[in-house]
């Protein structure tokens, strides 16, 4: 049977069974992205690792693309949880220790899927974060400044939020993806959380 959209119809996990084999497809699939970063593996392959016939692996998904999506669809929603945490716990503390509260949060969310992130950036475009993150982040991302900058305009409040997000994107995935191996993550940690506060100077 189809969609009138003519797309075949996937099943639906609606037994505990079919919940676990999604769940474990998904498991390799990760396994997989982190075995080859930031190249895609095959549904085939897939299929070999989770030890299950390539049918079942259609039997959940049509094709590996419709794999990356749920995953990416899972680190977007961890990493926007993860950042309102952040958030959280930094609006209590001083403005230093507070950025590296929201710098340290986001880089540990970003490596904690790095092998999802990986496939979606290259070194070269590593601060363009997809607009299913960015959007639900826009309300977190105003909080810090709000707090920091109380004599700006809405208008002006907006100008920093959309320049200081998306430094921030950039800075906390360099850091998580792309920093060197002898690299030393904490400091680069606070680089970032310094240049950050630098830009909520009056």
């Amino acid at each position: 049977m189809t969609r009138s959209s003519g797309t075949p119809r996937r099943a639906r996990p609606r037994q505990q069974r079919s919940i676990a084999m999604r769940e474990r497809l998904l498991t390799e699939a990760v396994r997989l992205l982190a075995r080859t970063p930031g190249s895609l593996p095959t549904t085939q392959q897939l299929a070999d690792k989770a030890h299950v016939s390539i049918g079942t692996v259609y039997r959940y998904f049509e094709s590996i693309d419709s794999v990356v999506d749920e995953l990416r669809s899972h680190a977007i929603r961890d990493i926007t949880t993860d950042l309102a945490t952040g958030v959280g716990t930094a609006l209590g503390q001083e403005p230093m220790d507070a950025m590296v509260t929201v710098v340290e949060t986001l880089t540990s969310s970003f490596e904690r899927h790095q092998p999802i992130l990986s496939v979606t950036f290259t070194a070269g475009d590593e601060g363009q974060l997809w607009p299913e993150v960015e959007g639900p982040l826009v309300p977190l991302a105003r909080v810090l400044p709000a707090r920091l900058r109380p004599d700006l305009l809405d208008r002006e409040l907006d100008d920093l939020v959309f320049l200081t997000m998306g430094a921030t994107a950039s800075l906390c995935l360099r850091i998580a993806l792309f920093r060197e191996p002898d690299a030393d993550r904490d400091a680069l940690v606070a680089a970032a959380a310094r240049m950050l506060l630098a830009a909520f100077a009056t």
